[in-house]
């Protein structure tokens, strides 16, 4: 198994003009169906760590293991010509979880401590969309499906990654025809929904990550105010916040009803066999049910809403 870490503050300098295959094609301002080839010089460490790296609910900066206890947690900076965008990652172990009657096995991935915050969007695409509430603190909402895939594409090139995405063409609305998620090579994504649902969990197996606590000190929900900012309440065993609750999260995914079978390794979800995508976590308007780490949810990919958002995925090819 390839091990993969963020080490300490990751700063990261996006020179579109610079790189090949960068400049998206014609006149479109986020045609990124070309890939960019993975460059492992673009990546460069220094000595500082996250301050969220670790925490009353066994989170440690000390080197992963394979447990469902302990994960790592890291900073990373993409400075651009006028924004900078700062995320933490945290590493999520290699292990393996129940559905249902499923037995699925997961490889390691990374994935935003946080929702992806206003600031965060308008760094990396240089736009937002109408917002309900503004904050460079709160989530980015009233997204929709293609909207959370720019963003991934764009960040992706930003840090000299590959795109996980291609699509033939863009049709009316911003919708990307023939879309194509590539989940073998190393890229930004949006998080499958078992890996969303594995990170959710941080090994529990309960209804809800925090067992019989009150849910309102872990999630916004039930709410007619509206968002409130990321990680102000309490994350979930491996540091993760607002995965239940303040916005609904899309996912890669198709929706479709779950395959009987026993075991799954990896799972990216069915071919297109309905017209909608997966959306999880509940959001600030949503009742406890929506919360639990269980509940699903779709939606046509080119609806937004806001009560909907994303956080994305760093990713290393499963091996």
């Amino acid at each position: 198994m390839r091990t993969f870490a963020f080490c300490g503050l990751i700063l990261f300098t996006f020179i579109m003009s610079a790189c090949s295959n960068t400049t998206p094609s014609g006149n479109d301002p986020w045609d990124y169906s070309s890939s960019l080839t993975t460059s492992s010089s673009s990546f460069s460490s220094s000595t500082s760590t996250s301050s969220s790296s670790s925490s009353s609910s066994g989170v440690s900066s000390s080197s992963l293991v394979s447990s469902s206890s302990e994960v790592e947690s890291s900073s990373s900076s993409v400075s651009g010509a006028a924004d900078s965008l700062a995320l933490t990652w945290v590493t999520i172990p290699a292990g393996s979880w129940t559905r249902g009657t499923t037995d699925i096995t997961q490889g390691l991935f990374a994935i935003t401590q946080t929702e992806i915050t206003q600031a965060d969007y308008f760094a990396v695409l240089d736009t937002l969309p109408v917002q309900k509430l503004y904050g460079d603190s709160l989530p980015v909402a009233n997204v929709s499906w293609f909207d959370a895939v720019r963003f991934c594409n764009a960040l992706s090139k930003m840090l000299k990654m590959d795109t996980a995405y291609t699509y033939s063409s863009i049709g009316p609305g911003g919708v990307l025809l023939g879309i194509q998620a590539n989940y073998t090579s190393e890229s930004v994504r949006l998080p499958t929904e078992a890996e969303w649902e594995y990170a959710i969990r941080a090994g529990t197996t309960t209804e809800y990550y925090w067992g019989t606590a009150t849910a309102i000190t872990y999630a916004q929900y039930a709410s007619s105010a509206g968002y409130i900012n990321v990680a102000s309440k309490k994350p979930n065993a491996w540091n993760l916040y607002d995965m239940a609750g303040n916005v609904s999260e899309w996912c890669s995914d198709w929706y479709s009803a779950y395959d009987a079978v026993a075991e799954l390794s990896n799972p990216t979800g069915p071919t297109k066999t309905t017209l909608k995508r997966v959306y999880r976590g509940g959001s600030w308007n949503t009742t406890a049910p929506s919360l639990a780490s269980n509940a699903r949810e779709s939606a046509l990919p080119e609806l937004a809403a806001d009560t909907r958002g994303f956080r994305v995925v760093h990713f290393l090819p499963y091996e």
